[in-house]
C-alpha cells in the first residue's frame, strides 16, 4: 500500500527531507518544497509516487480533489501491474496544467510555482488540453524571465519521471502574493471602469436572458467583456483598472486578485447546493484576500441541452444533470437593478 509522508516528517527525517530542495520566491519569503529525483505521477490530480511508494498529500492537495483512493487496495495493485510499463519524461520541471484548461485552477494553483524554478533552460510538462492562450501567457512569462523552455504534452495518464522536479501546490493567499507581485498593469485612462465579463462561449452558467441584461448595463456605462476575444495580459489590465464588475460566476473571475482595493464585485451564481459550497465560496474568497467589495445575486438555473466534450469527459453524467453548477441562468431584471 502506499504510505503517506506528512510534512513534519519530512522536515525531520533525512531519508524525505533529501527527497526535497527548497526555493524561495525573492523579496516575500516564500518557500516551495520540490521533490527531485524519481517519481510516479498521474496528469489529473498530479499526485507524485516515489519508488518506495512514498506520497505527501500535505504538499500535493488541490481544492476539493478527494485522494483517498490513492490509498485504497484496488488501486495499489492496478498501479503495481503498470507502472513498469508507463511512459517515461526525464529533466523535466512538472508545473502541470488543468485537464479541462480551467482557467482559475492554471492562475491559482499551477502557475505560481513557476516562479521557484531557478534553472535558466527547462522542460516543462503541462497537459495537452491546455489552450494556446495560456501557453502564450506562460511562454511571456518564462521569457521575461529569461528562461528557455521547450514544452512536453502530458494526456490523461500516468508517468514516469526521472531526474525530474515537481514543486509542491502553493496555498491560495500566497498565490495570489507571487502572482500581484510579479505583474504590475499599467493603468488605462481609456478603459471602461464598469465592466460586464459575458459567458456567452460557454457551454453553462451563460444568461439566456442576456440580451435584456446588457441593455441595462450598457444604459448604465458598463462595457461589455467577453474573455475569449483577450489575451491573458489583457484581461488582467481590464480587470486592474476597474471600479465595478458584474459576471456569472465563473473562472475568469480569477483575475479579480489583480483588481484594486474596494472594487466592487456583482457575481451571478446559481442556487448552489450544501455540497458545492467550495463554489460558492471561491470568488468571495479571493474578494475578502484582496479587499473587494463582492455581492452576490442567483439566478434561476434552466437546463443545458448539450454539455461540452470536456464536460463529459470529466464529469460524471449524474452530476451534469443534476448540480446547478452545470446549468444555464436567467438572471430577473429588477434583482440587477436593486445592485446597480
Amino acid at each position: 500500500m502506499l504510505i503517506d509522508v506528512n510534512i513534519e516528517k519530512i522536515k525531520k527525517e533525512k531519508k524525505f527531507s533529501e527527497l526535497f530542495i527548497n526555493a524561495n520566491f525573492g523579496s516575500l519569503s516564500l518557500s516551495c518544497n520540490i521533490l527531485k529525483g524519481n517519481f510516479f505521477s498521474d496528469s489529473f490530480y498530479y499526485f507524485p509516487i516515489t519508488n518506495d511508494n512514498n506520497t505527501f498529500s500535505s504538499l500535493y492537495f488541490r481544492d476539493f480533489n478527494n485522494l483517498s483512493h490513492f490509498y485504497t487496495e484496488k488501486f495499489f495493485n492496478n498501479f503495481n501491474d503498470k507502472k513498469n510499463s508507463l511512459k517515461s519524461f526525464d529533466d523535466i520541471y512538472l508545473l502541470g496544467s488543468n485537464s479541462g484548461s480551467n482557467y482559475y485552477s492554471n492562475l491559482l494553483q499551477f502557475l505560481p510555482r513557476i516562479f521557484f524554478n531557478k534553472r535558466t533552460n527547462i522542460k516543462i510538462a503541462i497537459h495537452r488540453n491546455s489552450s494556446n492562450k495560456y501557453r502564450d501567457f506562460l511562454k511571456s512569462i518564462l521569457k521575461s524571465l529569461n528562461i528557455e523552455f521547450n514544452f512536453v504534452f502530458l494526456d490523461d495518464d500516468f508517468y514516469y519521471f526521472d531526474n525530474s522536479e515537481f514543486p509542491q501546490f502553493i496555498n491560495l493567499k500566497d498565490s495570489i502574493k507571487i502572482l500581484k507581485n510579479f505583474f504590475n498593469p499599467k493603468t488605462n485612462l481609456t478603459n471602461s471602469k464598469k465592466i460586464y465579463v459575458t459567458r456567452e462561449d460557454s457551454s453553462y452558467r451563460k444568461i439566456i436572458n442576456e440580451g435584456d441584461i446588457v441593455s441595462l448595463l450598457r444604459e448604465k456605462g458598463y462595457r461589455v467583456i467577453n474573455p475569449q476575444l483577450y489575451e491573458i495580459e489583457e484581461q488582467i489590465e481590464i480587470f486592474s483598472d476597474a471600479e465595478k464588475i458584474i459576471a456569472p460566476h465563473g473562472s475568469n473571475l480569477a483575475n479579480i486578485i489583480f483588481c484594486k482595493p474596494g472594487t466592487e464585485i456583482i457575481e451571478i451564481i446559481p442556487p448552489f447546493s450544501k455540497n458545492e459550497k467550495i463554489f460558492d465560496d471561491r470568488y468571495s474568497n479571493l474578494s475578502i484576500v484582496n479587499n473587494l467589495n463582492h455581492h452576490k445575486i442567483v439566478a434561476d438555473t434552466i437546463d443545458v441541452e448539450k454539455h461540452s466534450a470536456v464536460a463529459k469527459k470529466y464529469i460524471h453524467s449524474n452530476v451534469l444533470s443534476k448540480s446547478n453548477y452545470y446549468k444555464n441562468l436567467i438572471l430577473k431584471i429588477q434583482d440587477l437593478k436593486e445592485v446597480i
